[in-house]
């Protein structure tokens, strides 16, 4: 697999950058993807090391082009969990579960409750799973 990076996002049909690795595809729909980039060549500057990006597969299926930054409905559209610490897939029938969808902190509560010295440190995010086998439900929560 290879991805065409452009130059400038303004210009996606200028000059581009072939790179075939260095990233790790987080999520497909249909023949769009986000990939996300654990290195980046020299000569792209518009976007950093460990950016997630959002692309579309070419007429080649080995083949994908770099349309922008990934933002987060494309996060939710897809079903990437963005985890504030290291991944924690549960796994449920001998095998990872699948990502429902993530919840966080600041698009559920805004004050703690009556009486709790803390809510949360400074950020939480909870993720939620299921088992595509028994249809178990769990929620994974991080802080920090």
């Amino acid at each position: 697999m290879q991805v065409l990076i452009p130059l400038s996002p303004d210009n996606l049909g200028g000059p581009s950058v072939t790179v075939s690795s260095g990233f790790e595809i987080e999520g497909q729909r249909d023949q769009k993807f986000i990939v996300w980039f654990l290195e980046k060549p020299e000569q792209i500057e518009w976007f950093e090391k460990f950016e997630s990006l959002y692309c579309q597969q070419q007429h080649s299926p080995e083949t994908l082009k770099v349309i922008r930054k990934a933002t987060d409905d494309d996060f939710r559209l897809f079903r990437v969990a963005v985890w504030i610490q290291n991944e924690d897939e549960p796994e449920c029938c001998g095998k990872k579960m699948f990502f429902v969808g993530q919840i966080d902190d600041d698009h559920i509560c805004t004050e703690r409750p009556a009486g709790a010295r803390f809510w949360w440190h400074d950020r939480a995010s909870f993720y939620v799973f299921t088992c595509s086998q028994c249809l178990e439900c769990k929620a994974v929560g991080q802080q920090f």
